[in-house]
């Protein structure tokens, strides 16, 4: 195990995160075509016999017992306990030697002193950069015994946040004993936060899973969480495959999350196949949670291209996909982006698109910029528009937004405001 550990570390690998998560696993669990399945119990690691939240701990496997009492044998050879170890790694400035250091110390550790390793590192003064080690000794201890370390976490709230780290890491191992947990110490209404580790923690191995799970989650801020690490998986898997895996969504919400995600990353590697991607879709509500990345990037390339693939989007994308081009049109042709937005009206959520040209003008015309107001159609936007865009005129010359009010049609509330 040091001897893998040790080629892995000399190819400079430790200074990526994702590398050193994955060594940890190496060290401290067996591949999975080796490990059981796992029972009704939520783990088979346990420590103690206290319940953790909703749930009781499981027996270990003779497997595991050996894992442990190997770990047990490479502590008993260290001449120094863990926390003298620990003081004197947190004075190592060396990047390279200090999370070698802190790898060694983690493979050495037994169930029972990651509780005292994790609190005594927060506690300590360090001269390095510690980002992403205290996240390895979560993501170890959870290798040995995760609901030691769920309850740990729990228990001390400058942790709390490290229950992400400890549930993907479990969700690597043992999929079905994570979920369980997930789902049985959720509270609230809301969508639930520890799914999203757990999806985190098996998109890599298994879309399918990790789909399912997140199709179970309202929309929300964690559910985008989650569609974000399904699509970095599916990359893995290649452009093709992940550009596909939209047509298996059932809920169009989701599905047009999913089509989002995946534009931008993939107009990152090619903008000309996003566009095509997008373009061949055939509802233009899927269309439109992505309209607006894709034409921003065809428009820093040619505005004027962009805005004739805006023309080919259906209709109901259209106008978040112009507001993607109007910035850097206007940038360079205020007139002939006044044109063009005209010869769109008509179009589904106009109203967005005037806003849009109001504001990518303001300082540079702004006479013309409130003109253009006046194309809002609905009332309310109008005036709160007024208020905002002349607000921030006036900030800099009072005197020409009353000359401008007293010659132009607005509503009596902005006259009210802004001819005094």
């Amino acid at each position: 195990m040091k001897t893998r550990t040790h080629l892995l570390l000399t190819h400079g690998a430790v200074f990526s995160m994702g590398i050193a998560a994955a060594l940890i696993a190496n060290s401290f669990s067996n591949p999975q075509s080796g490990a059981p399945e796992a029972s009704e119990d939520l783990t088979s690691h346990p420590t103690s016999e206290r319940p953790i939240g909703n749930v009781d701990r499981g027996e270990l496997s003779s497997t595991e017992r050996s894992s442990h009492e190997k770990s047990r044998h490479i502590s008993q050879k260290n001449e120094k306990p863990a926390v003298d170890r620990l003081a004197s790694l947190v004075r190592i400035t060396d990047p390279f030697e200090r999370q070698r250091a802190l790898m060694d110390l983690l493979d050495s550790l037994g169930p029972g002193e990651f509780a005292g390793v994790a609190e005594q590192f927060r506690e300590l003064d360090h001269l390095g950069d510690t980002r992403g080690e205290y996240s390895m000794i979560l993501g170890a201890w959870a290798k040995i015994d995760p609901l030691a370390a769920l309850e740990y976490v729990g228990q001390n709230p400058h942790s709390q946040r490290g229950s992400a780290t400890i549930l993907s890491t479990w969700a690597g191992t043992d999929p079905a004993a994570a979920e369980r947990w997930a789902l049985a110490n959720h509270q609230g209404e809301g969508a639930n936060p520890y799914l999203v580790a757990v999806i985190q923690g098996i998109a890599g191995n298994d879309i399918a899973n990790a789909s399912r799970l997140v199709q179970t989650m309202p929309r929300s801020d964690e559910r985008g969480e989650a569609t974000a690490a399904i699509t970095r998986a599916l990359f893995m898997q290649g452009i093709d495959a992940a550009m596909a895996f939209p047509e298996s969504i059932s809920d169009e919400t989701l599905r047009g999350t999913f089509v989002s995600q995946i534009a931008k990353q993939l107009i990152e590697k090619n903008v000309d196949k996003a566009a095509a991607w997008i373009t061949a879709m055939p509802q233009g509500d899927v269309q439109n949670r992505a309209a607006r990345e894709v034409a921003d990037a065809l428009a820093k390339v040619n505005p004027d291209n962009a805005a004739k693939w805006v023309s080919s989007l259906k209709p109901e994308a259209q106008a978040e996909a112009a507001r993607g081009v109007i910035p850097l049109m206007s940038a360079k042709d205020i007139p002939g982006t006044a044109k063009w937005v005209s010869g769109m009206n008509g179009t589904p959520h106009y109203d967005s698109m005037v806003e849009e040209f109001v504001w990518s003008c303001d300082v540079r015309a702004p006479e013309q910029s409130a003109a253009w107001i006046q194309a809002v159609s609905d009332p309310n936007q109008q005036r709160r528009l007024y208020h905002r865009m002349l607000g921030q005129w006036a900030n800099k010359d009072a005197a020409a937004v009353k000359q401008w009010v007293s010659t132009n049609q607005v509503p009596e509330d902005v006259v009210r405001r802004f001819s005094h």
